[in-house]
């Protein structure tokens, strides 16, 4: 079952992890946002791009565009690992919006925290499946190179804090270390990772 799907119960859990972390992240950068400009109030400065002004949803539909795509012409058990953590994460900021501009209803509102719930469980509730279904014992294939890489991409994720305007300082701090511990982990242990991604026989 590895060379379907998303990859395995290790597949399943990437994605559920990517799920988790950019929902996080994406509510973060919402209430940091909501909070800065009550302090600031009119003296706000306006954002230099209009990239940052996007609703995080279109990212989300572009990384399962991507991920999708890498999915459908990949059997390699590494790359759908990768590809599932991706598909993940653009899950997770598709339904984290998805009632706000699919069904009209305020961010903030409970059907919106209803639906990513509902989500959430979703997901979790196919990672048990496939352990259940596939064993765990594809678990053990996993080394420190492939879980910190994983890491250094959640991190680098968490790191778009530090774009937001205006800043609040904590968040400033903690987006930029984000970033630098992502920098460090994905050149000591990321070049082995996708080596073997790429080169290797899984």
């Amino acid at each position: 079952m590895a060379t379907i799907g998303l990859g395995g119960p290790v597949g399943f859990s990437f994605a559920t992890t990517g799920f988790c972390s950019a929902i996080l992240v994406a509510r973060v950068w919402e209430y940091v946002s909501l909070e800065a400009y009550l302090r600031c109030g009119l003296s706000c400065p306006i954002r230099s791009s209009e990239l940052l002004q996007l609703h995080h949803f279109y990212y989300g539909l572009a990384l399962l565009s991507v991920a999708t795509n890498i999915l459908a012409v990949t059997k390699r058990q590494r790359v759908r690992w990768d590809a599932a953590l991706i598909i993940g994460i653009g899950a997770g900021l598709c339904v984290d919006e998805a009632g706000l501009l699919l069904l009209r209803v305020p961010y903030n509102d409970l059907f919106s925290i209803l639906l990513l719930a509902l989500f959430g469980v979703a997901v979790f509730g196919g990672t048990a499946n496939a352990a259940f279904r596939d064993g765990t014992r594809e678990f053990r294939i996993l080394d420190r190179a492939d879980i910190l890489t994983v890491l250094s991409i959640l991190l680098g994720m968490a790191g778009v804090l530090y774009l937001d305007r205006p800043l609040i300082t904590i968040v400033e701090i903690a987006g930029g270390a984000s970033w630098a511990f992502a920098f460090v982990l994905v050149t000591l242990f990321g070049r082995k990772h996708f080596l073997r991604v790429w080169t290797g026989p899984g």
